[in-house]
């Protein structure tokens, strides 16, 4: 990478050629301790936009945005997330022939949440100039996130088939919800109804 093609135009060529965007972050070979130290970096950054956006948008019930925004809860839980969606985007590709290891997803994922936490500044920003704007800006965030997971999984493994890809990230996040489903069953944990 050039000096030239620093985060600014990495960050926009990840909007115009996802899948270039994502060669060029693995290019970068970044070291393992690196790795780790921009998971950290980006899930402190996401749990600040969300408290900025909880203070310009108070609740007046908890809900899991307050949960995430939380530093001593809300940090642990977007790592954790982190690690899950690499795990998903590795796992995705080995049933169509990919070979992307962990590590490098790890690398891609973190750039997927590093251009979401931009995408929640965009947001917070909308907020304060158009709030009907930012209902838009939420759902375009949401279409770029599974966007770049499905271009950025492709790129990783060297897949041609986005449909393909698609299919097996939705196995990929189906298999999380039922093994948590299942971990959370042992731990005697279970969502609340309402009494009757």
């Amino acid at each position: 990478m050039t000096p030239a093609d620093d985060g600014q135009s990495l960050l926009l060529r990840t909007l115009r050629d996802p899948q270039e965007a994502a060669r060029r972050l693995l290019a970068l070979d970044i070291p393992v301790e690196a790795r780790w130290i921009a998971v950290l970096l980006v899930a402190v950054l996401a749990v600040i936009s969300l408290q900025v956006a909880l203070w310009m948008v108070p609740e007046t019930e908890p809900s899991i945005f307050s949960v995430l925004a939380n530093p001593w809860l809300g940090l642990p839980l977007q790592v954790v997330s982190i690690l899950i969606l690499a795990g998903v985007m590795t796992g995705a590709g080995r049933p169509l022939g990919g070979s992307g290891g962990y590590a490098d997803a790890l690398t891609l994922v973190t750039w997927i949440e590093f251009v979401m936490v931009v995408a929640q500044a965009v947001q917070i920003v909308s907020m304060l100039v158009l709030p009907p704007l930012s209902l838009l800006v939420s759902i375009t965030s949401l279409v770029l996130f599974v966007w770049l997971m499905v271009h950025f999984t492709a790129a990783l493994h060297g897949l041609k088939n986005l449909g393909q890809v698609v299919l097996a990230l939705i196995v990929g996040f189906v298999v999380v919800v039922v093994l948590a489903a299942v971990v959370l069953a042992v731990l005697g944990i279970t969502p609340q109804t309402a009494g009757v």
